[in-house]
Protein backbone atom coordinates (compact mmCIF):
# COMPACT_ATOMS: atom_id res chain seq x y z
CA UNK A 1 0.00 0.00 0.00
CA UNK A 2 1.71 3.56 -1.07
CA UNK A 3 1.68 6.49 1.51
CA UNK A 4 1.50 9.60 -0.57
CA UNK A 5 1.87 12.62 2.15
CA UNK A 6 1.74 16.16 1.90
CA UNK A 7 3.78 19.08 4.07
CA UNK A 8 5.69 17.74 6.58
CA UNK A 9 8.69 19.35 8.41
CA UNK A 10 11.34 17.33 10.03
CA UNK A 11 12.66 17.71 13.20
CA UNK A 12 15.69 16.07 15.63
CA UNK A 13 18.34 13.66 14.69
CA UNK A 14 16.33 10.79 15.22
CA UNK A 15 13.98 10.50 12.79
CA UNK A 16 11.00 11.51 14.52
CA UNK A 17 9.30 14.46 13.17
CA UNK A 18 6.17 16.63 13.57
CA UNK A 19 3.75 17.22 11.03
CA UNK A 20 0.48 19.46 11.12
CA UNK A 21 -1.04 18.65 8.00
CA UNK A 22 -2.36 15.48 6.15
CA UNK A 23 -1.32 12.54 3.53
CA UNK A 24 -3.69 10.58 1.41
CA UNK A 25 -3.57 6.71 1.74
CA UNK A 26 -3.26 5.37 -1.67
CA UNK A 27 -5.21 2.50 -2.09
CA UNK A 28 -5.40 0.59 -5.46
CA UNK A 29 -9.22 -0.29 -5.79
CA UNK A 30 -12.48 0.82 -4.14
CA UNK A 31 -12.32 -2.79 -1.83
CA UNK A 32 -9.00 -1.26 0.19
CA UNK A 33 -11.50 1.48 1.28
CA UNK A 34 -13.20 0.28 3.73
CA UNK A 35 -10.08 0.51 6.46
CA UNK A 36 -10.88 2.03 9.43
CA UNK A 37 -8.31 4.28 11.59
CA UNK A 38 -8.42 6.28 14.74
CA UNK A 39 -7.56 10.07 13.98
CA UNK A 40 -8.26 11.03 11.06
CA UNK A 41 -10.33 13.61 9.03
CA UNK A 42 -12.26 12.66 5.55
CA UNK A 43 -12.76 10.69 3.52
CA UNK A 44 -12.42 8.50 0.95
CA UNK A 45 -8.78 8.57 -1.21
CA UNK A 46 -7.72 11.58 1.29
CA UNK A 47 -8.08 10.43 4.99
CA UNK A 48 -5.88 13.33 6.46
CA UNK A 49 -4.03 12.77 10.46
CA UNK A 50 -4.58 15.89 12.82
CA UNK A 51 -0.60 15.18 14.00
CA UNK A 52 1.80 12.56 13.19
CA UNK A 53 4.63 11.84 15.68
CA UNK A 54 6.49 9.65 13.80
CA UNK A 55 5.50 9.16 9.57
CA UNK A 56 6.94 5.62 9.97
CA UNK A 57 5.38 3.71 12.46
CA UNK A 58 2.15 5.18 11.56
CA UNK A 59 1.99 4.28 8.18
CA UNK A 60 3.22 0.60 9.68
CA UNK A 61 0.59 0.63 11.65
CA UNK A 62 -1.91 2.02 9.27
CA UNK A 63 -0.61 -0.72 6.79
CA UNK A 64 -0.81 -4.13 8.85
CA UNK A 65 -4.43 -3.45 9.92
CA UNK A 66 -5.59 -5.75 7.74
CA UNK A 67 -2.53 -6.67 6.32
CA UNK A 68 -3.04 -10.72 7.27
CA UNK A 69 -6.11 -10.68 5.26
CA UNK A 70 -4.40 -9.16 2.11
CA UNK A 71 -2.28 -11.01 -0.53
CA UNK A 72 1.68 -10.93 -1.58
CA UNK A 73 0.65 -7.91 -3.65
CA UNK A 74 -1.17 -5.99 -0.92
CA UNK A 75 1.89 -6.45 1.35
CA UNK A 76 4.52 -5.69 -0.49
CA UNK A 77 2.57 -1.98 -1.09
CA UNK A 78 2.40 -1.78 3.16
CA UNK A 79 6.75 -2.97 3.27
CA UNK A 80 7.29 0.12 0.51
CA UNK A 81 4.44 2.35 1.17
CA UNK A 82 6.34 4.33 3.71
CA UNK A 83 9.18 5.61 1.29
CA UNK A 84 6.67 6.98 -1.21
CA UNK A 85 5.38 9.36 1.95
CA UNK A 86 8.76 10.37 3.52
CA UNK A 87 9.75 10.86 -0.39
CA UNK A 88 7.12 12.95 -0.91
CA UNK A 89 7.98 14.59 2.29
CA UNK A 90 11.21 15.92 0.73
CA UNK A 91 13.59 13.52 2.40
CA UNK A 92 16.61 12.00 0.31
CA UNK A 93 16.89 8.51 -0.58
CA UNK A 94 20.40 8.14 1.62
CA UNK A 95 18.09 9.15 4.52
CA UNK A 96 14.81 7.18 3.99
CA UNK A 97 17.47 4.12 3.49
CA UNK A 98 18.64 4.90 6.78
CA UNK A 99 15.73 5.30 8.42
CA UNK A 100 13.81 2.20 7.00
CA UNK A 101 16.52 0.02 6.70
CA UNK A 102 16.52 -0.14 3.25
CA UNK A 103 19.52 0.13 0.62
CA UNK A 104 19.53 3.36 -1.32
CA UNK A 105 18.84 0.92 -4.59
CA UNK A 106 15.27 0.08 -3.65
CA UNK A 107 14.50 3.43 -2.00
CA UNK A 108 14.96 4.87 -5.86
CA UNK A 109 13.22 2.17 -7.61
CA UNK A 110 10.59 2.59 -5.43
CA UNK A 111 10.49 5.85 -5.84
CA UNK A 112 11.08 5.51 -10.10
CA UNK A 113 8.03 3.10 -10.56
CA UNK A 114 5.93 4.78 -8.42
CA UNK A 115 6.23 8.08 -10.66
CA UNK A 116 6.03 5.76 -13.70
CA UNK A 117 3.89 3.31 -13.33
CA UNK A 118 1.57 4.76 -10.05
CA UNK A 119 2.29 1.58 -8.22
CA UNK A 120 5.07 -0.23 -6.09
CA UNK A 121 4.33 -3.78 -6.12
CA UNK A 122 5.29 -5.71 -8.61
CA UNK A 123 3.76 -6.43 -12.15
CA UNK A 124 2.05 -9.55 -12.05
CA UNK A 125 3.75 -12.13 -14.99
CA UNK A 126 2.00 -14.24 -17.43
CA UNK A 127 2.66 -17.32 -14.98
CA UNK A 128 3.15 -21.14 -16.27
CA UNK A 129 1.25 -22.09 -18.91
CA UNK A 130 -1.78 -24.13 -17.79
CA UNK A 131 -1.75 -28.07 -17.69
CA UNK A 132 -5.12 -28.28 -19.23
CA UNK A 133 -6.79 -27.27 -21.87
CA UNK A 134 -10.69 -25.99 -22.31
CA UNK A 135 -11.38 -29.14 -23.30
CA UNK A 136 -9.96 -31.04 -20.54
CA UNK A 137 -11.68 -28.37 -17.90
CA UNK A 138 -14.75 -29.15 -19.34
CA UNK A 139 -14.35 -33.14 -18.87
CA UNK A 140 -13.18 -32.75 -15.66
CA UNK A 141 -16.46 -30.89 -14.69
CA UNK A 142 -18.49 -32.89 -16.73
CA UNK A 143 -17.33 -36.34 -14.24
CA UNK A 144 -17.23 -34.64 -11.04
CA UNK A 145 -21.05 -33.23 -11.30
CA UNK A 146 -22.67 -36.17 -13.26
CA UNK A 147 -20.62 -38.81 -10.50
CA UNK A 148 -20.19 -36.35 -7.38
CA UNK A 149 -18.54 -39.29 -5.24
CA UNK A 150 -16.40 -40.21 -7.74
CA UNK A 151 -12.29 -39.43 -6.93
CA UNK A 152 -9.78 -37.69 -8.45
CA UNK A 153 -8.18 -41.30 -9.31
CA UNK A 154 -11.37 -41.83 -11.09
CA UNK A 155 -11.25 -38.22 -12.91
CA UNK A 156 -8.01 -39.02 -14.27
CA UNK A 157 -9.02 -42.34 -15.57
CA UNK A 158 -12.17 -40.24 -17.65
CA UNK A 159 -9.96 -37.83 -18.82
CA UNK A 160 -8.99 -38.11 -23.43
CA UNK A 161 -6.65 -41.16 -23.65
CA UNK A 162 -4.69 -38.81 -26.01
CA UNK A 163 -3.68 -36.95 -23.06
CA UNK A 164 0.18 -37.22 -22.27
CA UNK A 165 1.27 -36.63 -19.24
CA UNK A 166 -2.08 -37.28 -17.33
CA UNK A 167 -3.12 -34.16 -15.21
CA UNK A 168 -1.76 -34.34 -11.73
CA UNK A 169 -4.54 -35.12 -8.82
CA UNK A 170 -3.83 -31.22 -6.84
CA UNK A 171 -4.40 -29.76 -11.02
CA UNK A 172 -7.65 -31.24 -11.07
CA UNK A 173 -8.78 -30.49 -7.65
CA UNK A 174 -7.77 -27.03 -8.19
CA UNK A 175 -9.87 -27.19 -11.67
CA UNK A 176 -12.55 -27.91 -9.46
CA UNK A 177 -12.06 -25.21 -7.08
CA UNK A 178 -11.83 -22.91 -9.93
CA UNK A 179 -15.76 -23.46 -10.52
CA UNK A 180 -17.08 -23.99 -7.17
CA UNK A 181 -16.91 -27.25 -6.47
CA UNK A 182 -14.98 -29.04 -3.51
CA UNK A 183 -14.52 -32.06 -1.52
CA UNK A 184 -16.95 -32.21 1.70
CA UNK A 185 -18.32 -34.92 3.42
CA UNK A 186 -21.61 -36.19 2.42
CA UNK A 187 -25.01 -35.56 4.34
CA UNK A 188 -26.29 -39.24 5.64
CA UNK A 189 -30.11 -39.98 6.12
CA UNK A 190 -32.24 -42.43 6.12
CA UNK A 191 -34.07 -43.34 2.40
CA UNK A 192 -37.68 -41.92 2.51
CA UNK A 193 -40.38 -42.93 0.33
CA UNK A 194 -43.02 -40.57 -0.55
CA UNK A 195 -45.63 -41.98 2.03
CA UNK A 196 -42.61 -41.10 4.73
CA UNK A 197 -42.36 -37.14 2.85
CA UNK A 198 -45.87 -37.23 3.26
CA UNK A 199 -46.13 -38.10 6.94
CA UNK A 200 -43.62 -35.85 7.73
CA UNK A 201 -45.39 -32.92 6.13
CA UNK A 202 -48.89 -33.68 7.66
CA UNK A 203 -46.37 -33.88 11.19
CA UNK A 204 -44.62 -30.29 10.98
CA UNK A 205 -47.42 -28.25 9.11
CA UNK A 206 -49.88 -28.24 12.48
CA UNK A 207 -47.06 -27.81 14.75
CA UNK A 208 -45.23 -24.95 12.60
CA UNK A 209 -46.46 -22.29 14.76
CA UNK A 210 -46.27 -23.79 17.87
CA UNK A 211 -44.66 -21.74 20.66
CA UNK A 212 -41.80 -22.59 23.72
CA UNK A 213 -44.80 -23.56 25.89
CA UNK A 214 -46.18 -25.70 23.39
CA UNK A 215 -42.53 -27.97 22.92
CA UNK A 216 -42.21 -28.37 26.46
CA UNK A 217 -42.68 -32.23 26.00
CA UNK A 218 -40.52 -34.96 27.07
CA UNK A 219 -38.11 -36.22 24.40
CA UNK A 220 -36.86 -39.94 24.46
CA UNK A 221 -34.84 -41.94 22.25
CA UNK A 222 -32.21 -44.82 21.97
CA UNK A 223 -28.78 -44.11 20.78
CA UNK A 224 -26.26 -47.15 19.54
CA UNK A 225 -22.55 -46.11 19.51
CA UNK A 226 -20.92 -48.57 17.16
CA UNK A 227 -17.17 -50.08 17.06
CA UNK A 228 -17.00 -50.83 13.93
CA UNK A 229 -19.05 -49.07 11.53
CA UNK A 230 -18.28 -47.42 8.27
CA UNK A 231 -15.67 -44.76 8.71
CA UNK A 232 -17.34 -42.21 6.71
CA UNK A 233 -14.50 -41.64 4.06
CA UNK A 234 -16.89 -41.05 0.97
CA UNK A 235 -16.86 -37.42 -0.06
CA UNK A 236 -18.90 -35.44 -2.86
CA UNK A 237 -17.85 -33.16 -5.15
CA UNK A 238 -20.59 -29.85 -4.34
CA UNK A 239 -20.77 -26.17 -4.26
CA UNK A 240 -21.22 -23.96 -0.90
CA UNK A 241 -24.74 -24.68 -0.31
CA UNK A 242 -25.92 -27.50 -1.97
CA UNK A 243 -25.24 -29.83 1.17
CA UNK A 244 -28.97 -31.25 1.52
CA UNK A 245 -29.69 -31.46 -2.22
CA UNK A 246 -30.77 -34.96 -2.76
CA UNK A 247 -27.81 -35.59 -5.35
CA UNK A 248 -25.32 -35.22 -2.33
CA UNK A 249 -27.15 -37.14 -0.02
CA UNK A 250 -25.68 -40.66 1.43
CA UNK A 251 -28.37 -43.11 2.50
CA UNK A 252 -27.71 -44.68 5.62
CA UNK A 253 -28.96 -48.35 6.49
CA UNK A 254 -29.26 -49.85 10.19
CA UNK A 255 -26.75 -52.53 10.21
CA UNK A 256 -25.70 -55.06 12.82
CA UNK A 257 -22.29 -54.23 14.44
CA UNK A 258 -20.46 -54.36 17.86
CA UNK A 259 -21.57 -51.55 20.03
CA UNK A 260 -22.96 -50.19 22.85
CA UNK A 261 -26.57 -48.91 23.23
CA UNK A 262 -28.14 -46.12 25.65
CA UNK A 263 -31.24 -44.78 26.37
CA UNK A 264 -32.43 -41.14 27.40
CA UNK A 265 -34.85 -38.54 28.09
CA UNK A 266 -34.79 -34.84 28.25
CA UNK A 267 -37.67 -32.27 28.80
CA UNK A 268 -38.19 -28.45 29.21
CA UNK A 269 -36.24 -28.32 32.58
CA UNK A 270 -34.62 -31.73 33.23
CA UNK A 271 -33.43 -34.85 31.87
CA UNK A 272 -33.52 -38.45 32.56
CA UNK A 273 -30.87 -41.13 33.87
CA UNK A 274 -28.54 -42.80 31.09
CA UNK A 275 -29.93 -46.40 30.72
CA UNK A 276 -27.08 -48.94 29.52
CA UNK A 277 -28.99 -51.35 27.58
CA UNK A 278 -27.60 -54.86 27.58
CA UNK A 279 -28.35 -57.30 24.42
CA UNK A 280 -31.82 -56.39 22.34
CA UNK A 281 -34.55 -54.22 23.44
CA UNK A 282 -37.32 -56.17 23.59
CA UNK A 283 -40.61 -54.72 24.66
CA UNK A 284 -40.65 -56.66 28.23
CA UNK A 285 -37.28 -54.86 29.07
CA UNK A 286 -38.22 -51.17 27.59
CA UNK A 287 -41.37 -51.51 29.92
CA UNK A 288 -39.46 -52.92 32.99
CA UNK A 289 -36.24 -51.15 32.67
CA UNK A 290 -37.70 -47.87 30.81
CA UNK A 291 -41.36 -46.99 31.49
CA UNK A 292 -41.96 -47.89 34.84
CA UNK A 293 -38.53 -47.01 36.69
CA UNK A 294 -38.18 -43.55 34.77
CA UNK A 295 -40.66 -42.24 32.18
CA UNK A 296 -43.96 -42.61 34.18
CA UNK A 297 -42.55 -40.90 37.40
CA UNK A 298 -41.55 -38.08 35.24
CA UNK A 299 -44.99 -37.76 33.37
CA UNK A 300 -47.24 -37.88 36.67
CA UNK A 301 -44.87 -35.03 38.15
CA UNK A 302 -45.71 -32.56 35.46
CA UNK A 303 -49.09 -32.51 34.48
CA UNK A 304 -50.30 -32.10 31.14
CA UNK A 305 -46.65 -33.55 29.85
CA UNK A 306 -46.90 -35.38 26.42
CA UNK A 307 -44.13 -38.07 25.73
CA UNK A 308 -42.47 -38.62 22.58
CA UNK A 309 -41.15 -41.76 21.09
CA UNK A 310 -40.25 -43.00 17.83
CA UNK A 311 -41.55 -46.07 16.39
CA UNK A 312 -39.34 -49.35 16.99
CA UNK A 313 -40.92 -52.04 17.40
CA UNK A 314 -40.59 -52.27 21.59
CA UNK A 315 -42.33 -49.06 21.27
CA UNK A 316 -45.25 -49.77 19.31
CA UNK A 317 -45.47 -53.48 20.85
CA UNK A 318 -49.11 -54.07 22.61
CA UNK A 319 -47.35 -54.25 26.26
CA UNK A 320 -45.81 -50.73 25.83
CA UNK A 321 -48.74 -49.32 24.89
CA UNK A 322 -50.71 -50.82 27.69
CA UNK A 323 -48.50 -49.18 30.02
CA UNK A 324 -48.43 -46.04 28.72
CA UNK A 325 -52.36 -45.73 28.71
CA UNK A 326 -53.87 -42.69 30.23
CA UNK A 327 -50.71 -40.50 29.37
CA UNK A 328 -50.34 -38.52 26.32
CA UNK A 329 -48.00 -39.69 23.95
CA UNK A 330 -47.22 -38.25 20.60
CA UNK A 331 -47.38 -39.30 17.42
CA UNK A 332 -44.29 -39.35 15.85
CA UNK A 333 -43.66 -39.65 11.72
CA UNK A 334 -41.93 -42.79 10.35
CA UNK A 335 -38.67 -42.20 9.67
CA UNK A 336 -38.06 -39.28 11.42
CA UNK A 337 -35.60 -38.76 13.91
CA UNK A 338 -33.96 -35.63 12.72
CA UNK A 339 -37.29 -33.70 14.12
CA UNK A 340 -36.22 -34.52 17.93
CA UNK A 341 -34.39 -32.29 19.85
CA UNK A 342 -32.61 -35.34 21.34
CA UNK A 343 -31.23 -36.20 18.62
CA UNK A 344 -29.09 -32.63 18.78
CA UNK A 345 -27.90 -33.69 22.63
Amino acid sequence: MGIRSGNFAGQGSTGNMEAVGDFRIFERSLFKRDLQYTEYYGDGDSKGFLQVKDIHSVAKNICTQKKSSYNHETRQECSLGPIIGLREAGWSNRRIGRHLGRSDMVVARCWQQWITEGRVYRRGGSGRPRNTNDREDRAIRRVATSAPTTSLASIQRHLPPSRHPVPSRETIRRRLTEVGLRSRRPLRRLPLTPHHRQCRLDFCRPRATWSVTDWRRIFSDESRFSLSADDHRTRVWRRTGQRSDPAFIVERHTAISQGVTVWGAISWDTRSSLVLLQGTLTARRYVDDILTPIVLPMLSSRPGAIYQQDNARPHTARLSQQCLQGYDVLPWPARSPDLSPIEHV
